[in-house]
């Protein structure tokens, strides 16, 4: 479980870091100004909204995309947004990839919602490939 927490937070924290142009250009990115893949908003509340995770696939999963797996891959993202309700009030346990471990109630408003959108993309990209 501890590794399974470190993954998520190297995640969380290379999720958040924006790459400079030069980074994006040596990665060999096709767009160079991509979109980061969901942008939680620090000052909401309630459920992830779609807006925040916007669900911008990344050229290289998209190359991968078959027009239904994308379809699948978009309506999944939302079905489990909203199964997922509230960060704030959310039981970790229901939400596959959260921790079960006391330390979800520990994490400020930003990371939960963070991490909950995290779980949701890994959990959508799990069931629609």
């Amino acid at each position: 479980m501890r590794r399974m927490w470190l993954i998520l937070t190297l995640l969380t924290i290379g999720g958040c870091s924006a790459g400079s142009d030069d980074s994006a250009q040596t990665r060999g990115s096709k767009n160079a100004e991509e979109v980061p893949f969901y942008r939680i908003d620090r000052t909401a509340s309630g459920p992830l909204s779609m807006l925040e995770l916007q669900v911008n696939i990344p050229q290289e999963l998209d190359d991968l995309y078959t027009e239904s797996m994308r379809t699948c891959f978009l309506a999944t993202v939302e079905d489990l947004a909203s199964s997922a309700g509230d960060p704030e009030t959310l039981d970790p346990s229901t939400v596959r990839f959260l921790p079960t471990d006391g330390s979800w109630q520990k994490l400020t408003k930003f990371h939960k919602r963070n991490l909950l959108a995290q779980s949701i993309i890994s959990e959508a990209g799990v069931l629609c490939t």
